[in-house]
């Protein structure tokens, strides 16, 4: 019996936790390990919520369908004014402003920013025009009728196009700019172990993309599994995952160079190497660059292959994939990782997503340790 109430109840128990370690992790109240852990599911817990609510909308009561829209319009919120606030980071100089010395270049650029930011935040708002999806849905095989597809639309449109913004405007990535460099140095965060942290972050993006998917809600554990593209390994599967990964470092070894020298002929920065390695600084030890890659390589598999690309495609989620990158990299890293999702989507699509997490895994293993030894690939 109470297994039972706990699957029929299932939506109400999931948005009841999620929305209990957002106020823990937002309160400060566990400390150490244990706030770090919860600290992580601020990535993911949002998203959880939402679709549970979107699935109580279908499944008890049509109130919840205006609670879920509801919902969606404070995700939004919170993606713009962290996307926002970075840039701003990027733009406005350390220490208290003196209003009396505001440089009217730097007003207007901080306020070109905002403008950005609400600007692709509405545009993100198409998702819910029914002739829009209608429209894609005649390439994409999602249902442009379900409330849960048209959310995960405007999700995907808004995670695409609000992150770009800071790049656009002030040509610098926020995690690469002076600003960003200087406050994680003097607070010492860029020596910080991050293995446990990568690994609470796997932990919560492979749990939240079981539950979004429908487990114990509409699917039972194996289906969300089978949704999710997720399969033992054969021995096959694997060795073509090792042998695509190097030949994607291989392909890139060149490709990346390449990009980098169009950006620089368009007039545009193009990524500081340097700057991206002291970011990675607290990694680069083995069990970092171990956990860094299966945490990037199954997270972002699962999560964007293995949930939204069976829905929305190979572009869509790629062009997300690229953008979620947009505060570390410049242009020609986005068009980069833009065509490693591209890669990697065709091995989920002509395989599954454990052979496309283990290629990510591997390939991202590769660069790291040529990192660690100070080798440039």
């Amino acid at each position: 019996m109470p297994l039972a109430i706990c699957r029929r109840h299932a939506p109400e128990l999931l948005i009841a936790v999620f929305g209990l370690t957002i106020i823990v992790a937002v309160s400060g109240i566990a400390g150490g390990e244990a706030g770090s852990f919860f600290f992580a599911a601020l990535d993911v817990a949002p998203f959880v919520i939402l679709a549970m609510l979107i699935y109580l909308a279908a499944g008890r009561h049509p109130a919840f369908r205006w609670v879920a829209v509801l919902w969606l319009f404070l995700l939004l919120a919170g993606i713009a004014a962290a996307t926002a606030g970075f840039g701003l980071m990027a733009i406005l100089p350390a220490g208290e402003l003196d209003p009396e010395s505001v440089d009217l270049a730097l007003a207007a650029e901080a306020a070109l920013l905002l403008l950005g930011v609400i600007g692709a935040a509405l545009a993100s708002l198409v998702g819910f025009s029914r002739r829009f999806r209608v429209r894609l849905a005649r390439y994409l095989p999602f249902d442009p009728d379900s409330l849960l597809h048209s959310a995960a639309l405007v999700v995907i449109l808004a995670l695409t196009l609000i992150p770009p913004v800071p790049l656009l405007v002030t040509l610098i990535p926020p995690y690469l700019s002076p600003q960003f460099i200087e406050l994680l140095t003097e607070s010492g965060d860029l020596l910080v172990d991050t293995v446990t942290l990568n690994a609470y972050t796997l932990f919560w993006t492979i749990v939240a993309s079981f539950f979004i998917a429908g487990a114990c809600v509409r699917k039972t554990p194996k289906k969300a599994l089978e949704r999710l593209g997720l399969v033992r390994p054969r021995g096959r599967e694997v060795g073509f995952a090792i042998v695509a990964a190097l030949a994607l470092v291989a392909a890139f070894h060149f490709i990346d160079p390449a990009l980098a020298g169009l950006i620089g002929l368009l007039g545009l920065p193009v990524t500081d190497a340097e700057a991206v390695n002291l970011l990675f600084l607290g990694t680069l030890t083995i069990p970092g660059i171990i956990m860094a890659s299966v945490a990037a390589g199954f997270g972002e598999e699962v999560s964007i292959r293995g949930l939204l690309q069976p829905r929305f495609g190979i572009i869509l989620p790629a062009l997300l994939f690229a953008s979620l990158h947009a505060f570390q990299y410049s242009w020609d890293g986005l068009i980069s990782v833009f065509l490693a999702g591209i890669a990697f989507a065709y091995i989920r699509r002509y395989s599954n997503t454990t052979t496309s997490a283990i290629t990510h895994t591997i390939y991202d293993l590769v660069l790291f340790a040529a990192l660690m030894v100070g080798i440039a690939i």
